[in-house]
């Protein structure tokens, strides 16, 4: 090969490569200011690292704008700041790029969220369950968060067990259920103390993840009907 078309081709490669770098660069660096200024409690703090978040996107969505993670940073920060038509843009061009993407119907479902727009938002976050994300456990706690707005609390506990069901670490949902059942059974010291010898007329006790799945399967079976 000629010397000077392999020359060329390095400097291709190195050129892509370095932009490559400077985008995952720049997005991350954006992605993590937006994290920041939602943690803040100083709102100039929290307007500053948005601003910044801001051009860092702008400059990436400038050269890059079917970019479906740019367009969500984009509307985020909006989001943040209380623009509704400027997020609502971008979140619409990253759906109408991958509208059966579950990650993007959820995303979908934020943003009418962030607006209080709850029923929108449970059709999104339903959507996006239904298309791939039945057992995550942020788009059911967003869900269960929705019905509760809306006073649906028969749906919200719903929501929050399966959440509970698909991470029982998850301490948002766990408190949730606990405060439901709290609220449901003010006093039931001696149901728990008898709970605790009903294995003894059991052939076999289920293990905690069996009886979890047992459990999670119920639940999404009522979701199905």
């Amino acid at each position: 090969m000629n010397k000077f078309y392999l020359k060329l081709i390095i400097i291709i490669l190195i050129t892509t490569f370095s932009c490559t770098q400077a985008y995952a660069n720049n997005l991350s660096q954006a992605q993590k200011l937006l994290k920041k200024a939602k943690m803040t409690s100083v709102r100039e703090e929290s307007y500053d690292y948005i601003n910044k978040a801001r051009v860092l996107f702008e400059d990436e969505y400038e050269n890059n704008p079917s970019n479906v993670e740019v367009l969500i940073g984009l509307s985020k920060t909006f989001q943040l700041i209380g623009d509704r038509k400027e997020a609502k843009l971008y979140v619409i061009k990253a759906y109408n790029l991958r509208p059966t993407d579950p990650l993007i119907q959820r995303e979908m479902g934020d943003f009418y969220y962030s607006f209080q727009e709850y029923s929108t938002a449970i059709e999104y976050y339903k959507l996006a369950l239904a298309s791939g994300l039945l057992r995550d456990y942020e788009t059911n706690l967003q869900t269960a968060k929705c019905y509760e707005k809306l006073g649906d609390l028969d749906n919200a506990e719903l929501y929050y067990k399966i959440c509970n069901h698909v991470n029982p670490k998850g301490r948002e949902a766990m408190n949730k259920v606990n405060e439901y059942d709290s609220a449901k059974h003010p006093d039931n010291t001696e149901e728990l103390d008898n709970a605790k010898y009903k294995y003894l007329f059991k052939s076999k006790k289920p293990s905690v993840e069996e009886q979890i799945q047992t459990e999670t399967d119920e639940i999404i079976k009522q979701l199905s009907n």
